[in-house]
């Protein structure tokens, strides 16, 4: 009876953690349609929707929410456990790294809006209004995502919830994997350095306007780049070096969120800044460098720990 019980929540659970991920995409995906379709709801400028890049990156960010949408029936369903891993683990590891700095990030910017009179984020390619359906929908996503996806993990793979770090059993590439990690953990701490730099008002790489621009978004946004990469460093050097009694989820999160982010918003960053759009408005003179190094160190970060972790649920 308690397990038929306990059964019939996590069922309710997970259905409601899909109808959030449901109820935060679809507003997101009708405003997408929209403006493909070449309507200009809620844009301040409709020129804009004329513009190849906009549409290019419209197009990339309705088929990521539609993969949302697929990746949460599959973490709520029974067929789910039995579709490849890594079409679960990949999509789900950049959208937790994606989604997780914004749910940061647009309650404290809402907040500083409300109190500060300044706006979320500068600029007036959209409405107001826009902004608020947008990230409120990405925080139901955020919610959502994680909590099918941590009830699907702690089914499909066990043993990360039920071991502690030191409790890895031997591996061959363990002199590899430290190699790696320690590397990995150097550049991480160089990122970390210099965004927290920027996000306490330093100008060492910065070009004038953005100087003059800076907000308190700005600072917020490379607090969080600088937290992410602190996480990443730390969950890492914790999974492989094996030396801690605390319980192996803990920093497995870590690394998993820290190097998701990084690798997720340097992508998106440099996908627009390569991209003639109007999203594209400028950013400091060594972001393109600083953005390409965040992404491979966060794609080395996650390759890391996924190798060591299939060892662990292997054997």
């Amino acid at each position: 009876m308690t397990e038929a019980n306990d059964g019939t929540r996590a069922g309710k659970l997970q259905l409601t953690a899909a109808a959030t991920v449901v109820v935060g995409v679809l507003p997101y995906i009708v405003l997408k349609i929209i403006w493909l379709a070449g309507g200009s709801l809620g844009v301040e400028n409709p020129v804009v929707v004329e513009d190849g890049g906009f549409f290019a990156l419209n197009l990339l960010t309705f088929c990521m929410d539609l993969v949302a949408l697929l990746v949460a029936l599959a973490l709520v369903r029974p067929w789910g456990r039995r579709i490849p891993a890594g079409l679960i683990l990949l999509p789900m590891w950049v959208a937790t790294g994606l989604l997780v700095p914004i749910s940061i990030q647009a309650p404290l910017g809402a907040l500083a809006a409300l109190f500060g009179g300044a706006p979320i984020i500068p600029g007036n390619l959209v409405a107001g209004w826009v902004y608020l359906v947008v990230y409120t929908g990405f925080v139901c996503q955020g919610l959502g995502l994680t909590i099918a996806f941590v009830h699907h993990a702690r089914h499909r793979w066990p043993p990360v919830f039920a071991t502690r770090v030191e409790d890895g059993p031997p591996s061959p590439t363990r002199e590899l994997q430290v190699f790696v990690a320690r590397g990995t953990v150097l550049v991480a701490g160089i990122l970390a350095i210099l965004n927290l730099s920027w996000a306490l008002g330093s100008p060492l790489g910065l070009p004038a306007d953005v100087i003059a621009g800076r907000s308190f978004m700005f600072s917020l946004g490379y607090g969080v780049n600088a937290v992410v990469a602190i996480a990443a460093a730390a969950g890492l050097s914790i999974v492989i070096g094996r030396r801690s009694g605390r319980p192996l989820w803990v920093p497995v999160t870590l690394a998993w969120i820290g190097s998701g982010a990084m690798f997720g918003w340097s992508m998106w960053l440099m996908l627009v800044v390569l991209t003639p759009n109007g999203l594209n408005t400028g950013g400091p003179g060594s972001a393109g460098v600083v953005s390409l190094f965040t992404l491979l160190t966060g794609l080395v970060a996650g390759l890391t720990g996924a190798f060591a972790l299939a060892e662990r649920v292997r054997s």
